[in-house]
């Protein structure tokens, strides 16, 4: 049995969201609705709203997905029948909808199929739609206008440091999804992880810049 215990208020304290951007939540469909008391009208809340709201703010904030993109990755979190491959899909497909400056740049002639080749030769299942391989494109005509003609083996070692990334989350994960809470996790680690590899990445990249420049001094 679910414990409603909060009104929206005490909701809004324990969350760190405003009372309005509850309210709009809920109308949206994206927060459950409360339980109505007894008596009287006045709707309280349950430690499984602070969840969602948890994870909505880690999608929009820490994700930076819209709306849309949260919504459809919440339908797949309540989806009970959802296979594992099927929730990891929705979460991918929502992250690369974030990419969206990237298709400001009209695809280069053969940019396309010298990707279909590349991912193919990785020897990677990857759907022929799937949008990682648009965004490459994409990317590979953006270097090209940069400096000219660019091989696409300049993808190589990302691909290489990538597989072993994604092999250590794949390690980690559930072989299937009992509950709830255990999709939302699966989520929420998904969305972190692919913030914190940015992260480092930068770091990394700021400290052999500083360890050259303090070289070159």
């Amino acid at each position: 049995m679910v414990v409603m215990t909060m009104r929206i208020r005490e909701l809004s304290s324990r969350s760190g969201l405003s009372v309005p951007t509850i309210k709009f939540y809920l109308r949206e469909g994206l927060l459950p609705p409360g339980q109505a008391s007894a008596v009287g009208r006045q709707l309280y809340y349950g430690e499984h709203h602070l969840s969602r709201l948890s994870l909505i703010r880690m999608l929009t904030v820490v994700g930076r997905m819209s709306l849309a993109s949260v919504r459809e990755v919440l339908q797949a979190v309540d989806n009970r029948g959802l296979p594992l491959a099927g929730l990891c899909a929705v979460v991918t497909e929502a992250l690369f909808a974030e990419d969206a400056s990237l298709n400001l740049v009209p695809e280069r002639r053969g940019a396309a199929d010298r990707v279909d080749s590349f991912v193919d030769g990785l020897g990677w299942r990857v759907a022929d739609t799937s949008p990682g391989r648009q965004t490459l494109t994409r990317v590979l005509t953006a270097l090209e206008r940069l400096s000219g003609d660019v091989e696409v083996d300049i993808f190589v070692p990302y691909a290489e440091a990538a597989m072993r990334l994604a092999a250590l989350e794949a390690a980690s994960m559930p072989r299937s999804l009992d509950s709830e809470r255990e999709a939302a996790t699966l989520v929420a680690r998904a969305v972190l992880l692919e913030a914190a590899m940015a992260a480092l990445r930068r770091m990394a990249r700021e400290h052999l810049v500083g360890v050259a420049g303090r070289l070159g001094a």
